[in-house]
């Protein structure tokens, strides 16, 4: 486990001092440790929410969706990454809870180059796809 995560923090250095330039300009456009974010995909709201706040990296979180409108998909794919950085695959499946939201449990990692701005894209089958953009603290 230990030479994977050193593997990690390697190419996360390696990376960073080779980051397209356009990456450096990219801001937020949610501000998660406010509260949840809402945007539209294919015409319906989607809320976005990360549990606990403040969103800390290298902590267990919880991933919350609420697409309004008819959910008849059983799970929805959160795939975490870094504007103009590979941080290797960070997926995780929020499943349909009782309530019609999509819940699950993740880690973002915390990268050593200091970056820390990070992009949450949501597919959910039948709808489309919807991005965040949002600051984890270190």
């Amino acid at each position: 486990m230990r030479a994977g995560i050193s593997i990690v923090l390697l190419c996360c250095l390696l990376l960073a001092a080779h980051a397209p330039v356009q990456a450096a300009t990219e801001a937020p456009d949610c501000f998660i440790d406010q509260g949840p974010c809402t945007k539209t995909a294919t015409g319906r709201q989607v809320a976005f929410e990360i549990l606990p706040r403040p969103v800390k990296a290298m902590k267990e979180l919880t991933f919350a969706v609420r697409a309004i409108g008819r959910n008849t998909a059983p799970t929805v794919l959160l795939d975490l990454s870094m504007p103009g950085m590979y941080m290797g695959r960070n997926e995780v499946i929020l499943k349909k809870t009782p309530d019609g939201s999509y819940s699950g449990k993740g880690i973002i990692p915390r990268c050593p180059s200091g970056k820390k701005l990070w992009r949450a894209e949501v597919t959910i089958p039948g709808a489309g796809k919807v991005s965040y953009t949002f600051n984890v603290n270190p």
